[in-house]
């Protein structure tokens, strides 16, 4: 039998569309290139950045706290947990749909929702940046 390729995909958040509806026919554009891969045998992973996106969803919250003085902050690591699983979501519905158009049998999508830890003490803080 032969080994398959390991491929990491690697998305950018600003690659995923500047709303919901871009979002969606972003990872259905995309989702055609994954599924290329899974028919030449690859092994595919797919990692995505979400800053556009965690900060949509903080000003979501910060205008309805604004709106609802009694409501509790959110926590921007619960945003970002947030949009990882919207963006899964959303990519895994267009994968599974390109796989049952095109007759690929998959052994499943998952989508893992993920936490960095870091240094607090790492010199980048000093100096913040993108």
């Amino acid at each position: 039998m032969e080994k398959k390729k390991k491929v990491v995909i690697a998305l950018g958040g600003n690659a995923l569309g500047k709303n919901l509806d871009e979002q969606r026919e972003a990872v259905k554009i995309t989702s055609k290139a994954i599924v290329d891969l899974l028919e030449a045998n690859c092994e595919v992973v797919v990692v995505h950045g979400n800053g556009p996106q965690v900060g949509m969803i903080n000003n979501c919250f910060n205008e309805y706290r604004d709106q609802h003085k009694d409501a509790s902050p959110i926590p921007l690591s619960v945003c970002g947990a947030m949009s990882q699983a919207y963006i899964g979501y959303d990519l895994q519905n267009a994968l599974r749909e390109e796989c049952i158009t095109r007759g690929v049998k998959v052994n499943g999508v998952a989508t893992v929702i993920t936490q960095t830890e870091v240094d607090p003490n790492d010199p980048a803080f000093k100096n913040p940046t993108k």
